[in-house]
């Protein structure tokens, strides 16, 4: 059984951890806001992320633009996504948390049974502080997240979180999701992926036109780059606590394990060659909808924490093999199981 360890190294010229365990590989960039730049499913040396390939990583500004300076990967959206304001200040874009160095520290145990790396961050205009510690243990193909937020303000903060990695996907990709009626699209740039404000039932997507009225599109089957299209659908009545995408030609994929009671919604963000001609999903767990703080509030679905109270919550990331999809996700024990 290969151990678990702990590697300093340089992506990009930036300092980085790498956290491994031969079955799962971690790159960790803490000055480039926390951001996991790689992950790889070691059994078959493919990296799982999407990189975007016309950017050059680089240490961003803060208040930086997010889409100008994404160089793909998975970042922390928070204190609030979209354009948000917190006690009347202007949050950049995406939150603060991606544009603001992290502290990092690193360990591991005995004989290699598990590794830790822990980034912390401190908000600007938030008064917070954040902290992920990704974990792998030897011989499991899991990457377990603890999360904790901290209010160090004396005053309430309201706020919006999401969860944002973004992968590499083809037309022979699939999303599953638990069974799940309250399908919203929240943007969509052509009828191919709906029209905004169109709920549905999962995964059955009605797609009308003055040729076929009728016509309902299979929403869990992805699209090629040459679609030229992108969109964006929430779903907002999950009945557990899971999102997968699935290779189905490779039959290996990955789950996304979380707490429904925590991340009631879910975003994904699908684009097929329609915005800047890339070609990525992004699965996305989110607290709230919608995602920047001033809309939740008003929807009344931010969360919120009291002064000097703490979030705490799980998140785990399971890479499987030998599916064509994904019908489920449970703990038994202390190990998430996908079939």
């Amino acid at each position: 059984m290969t151990r678990a360890s702990v590697r300093e190294t340089a992506w990009e010229g930036i300092p980085a951890l790498v956290l491994e365990n031969g079955l799962v590989s971690v790159t960790v960039v803490a000055a480039m806001g926390g951001h996991v730049a790689s992950l790889m499913d070691a059994r078959a040396d493919r990296e799982l992320l999407w990189r975007n390939p016309r950017l050059a990583p680089r240490l961003a500004p803060y208040g930086a633009w997010f889409d100008d300076w994404w160089t793909g990967g998975w970042d922390e959206i928070f204190p609030g996504g979209d354009l948000s304001t917190l006690h009347g200040e202007r949050l950049p874009y995406m939150g603060e948390l991606w544009c603001l160095p992290w502290a990092a520290s690193s360990s591991v145990a005995a004989g290699g049974a598990a590794a830790w790396v822990t980034t912390v961050a401190h908000g600007n205009i938030a008064p917070a502080r954040f902290t992920r510690t990704l974990e792998l243990r030897a011989g499991e193909a899991t990457l377990r997240m603890s999360y904790r937020i901290e209010n160090l303000d004396v005053r309430p903060l309201p706020f919006t979180w999401g969860i944002h990695p973004a992968f590499t996907v083809t037309a022979e990709h699939r999303i599953d999701l638990p069974p799940n009626e309250g399908m919203e699209v929240g943007v969509a740039s052509d009828p191919l992926l709906g029209v905004a404000g169109q709920r549905y039932a999962w995964p059955s997507l009605p797609v009308p036109s003055p040729a076929d009225p009728d016509a309902v599109r299979d929403a869990s089957t992805l699209l090629g780059r040459e679609a030229g299209v992108f969109g964006g659908h929430w779903a907002t009545k999950l009945s557990d606590g899971w999102l997968a995408l699935t290779d189905t030609a490779a039959r290996r994929g990955v789950a996304i394990v979380f707490d429904r009671e925590v991340f009631p919604h879910a975003w994904l963000w699908q684009v097929f060659g329609g915005w800047r001609g890339h070609q990525l999903l992004a699965l996305e767990p989110w607290t709230s909808r919608p995602q920047d703080i001033d809309g939740a509030l008003a929807a009344g679905q931010a969360r919120e924490l009291a002064p000097g109270h703490t979030l705490e919550t799980s998140v785990a990331l399971v890479l499987h093999e030998g599916l064509a999809r994904v019908s489920g996700v449970e703990w038994r024990g202390d190990s998430p199981a996908v079939w």
